[in-house]
């Protein structure tokens, strides 16, 4: 009778689990592995991927989530606008802050091919090629300034007909092409008709040629 009392009094457990008389913990390097792995799992779900943010369309800023850092430090987007429009030839003026740095210029035009590739392009500059079956901006010479005072109709007009084309002797001011394109800051070409080379950007400007550029000029893509 004492006997079947003391056995009925034992606990139940699993049988997997330890003697009663040994440790439920396990290894001390086991549970250490196990936690920084836990900790880096919730990390992993909790903080975003900087390159899944989303980007506002207006302004082209990413949107991170506040507390995020996104790595490597880069220069902050510049804003910009379209001032001056030459439908004739396709042709947009884009002033950004006096103070846009190179770097900036580089962004700007990334957000712009990255925008024509998106079908985006319309929310930064006006239509250059209503109905035609390319697109909005089937072709597009979009050039970009950083003074406000070139960045007019007169000096889209001289960088737009080109080197090559004549001049209007009645007009007898304004500027002259090589002090025109002195001033543009970046240049984004798009020509979706011609198969080779659909679009271009550069830092700066040159021809079609390469023969006539400003000394700044770099190209980016």
């Amino acid at each position: 009778m004492t006997d079947n009392l003391q056995q009925d009094e034992q606990p139940f457990r699993n049988p997997s689990a330890p003697e009663p008389d040994k440790p439920t913990g396990g290894h001390p390097i086991a549970a250490v592995v196990g936690g920084i792995l836990a900790l880096w799992l919730i990390l992993w779900i909790v903080i975003p991927n900087p390159k899944e943010q989303p980007i506002d369309p207006k302004t082209g800023e990413t949107k991170t989530t506040p507390g995020m850092t996104t790595g490597t430090p880069s220069a902050p987007h510049v804003t910009s606008r379209t001032v001056a429009v030459l439908r004739d030839y396709n042709a947009v003026a884009v002033l950004v802050p006096p103070d846009t740095t190179d770097e900036q210029v580089v962004q700007l035009l990334q957000r712009f091919k990255k925008a024509r590739h998106d079908g985006t392009l319309a929310q930064y500059i006006p239509p250059t090629t209503k109905g035609d079956k390319l697109g909005l901006h089937a072709i597009a010479d979009i050039y970009v300034f950083s003074e406000r005072e070139w960045a007019t109709p007169d000096t889209l007009r001289v960088v737009a007909l080109g080197p090559h084309s004549p001049t209007d002797a009645k007009k007898k001011s304004g500027p002259t092409f090589t002090e025109a394109i002195s001033h543009v800051r970046g240049h984004y070409v798009i020509n979706l008709h011609e198969a080779e080379h659909r679009e271009r950007g550069s830092i700066g400007y040159a021809d079609e040629d390469g023969g006539t550029h400003t000394p700044h000029y770099k190209e980016l893509f």
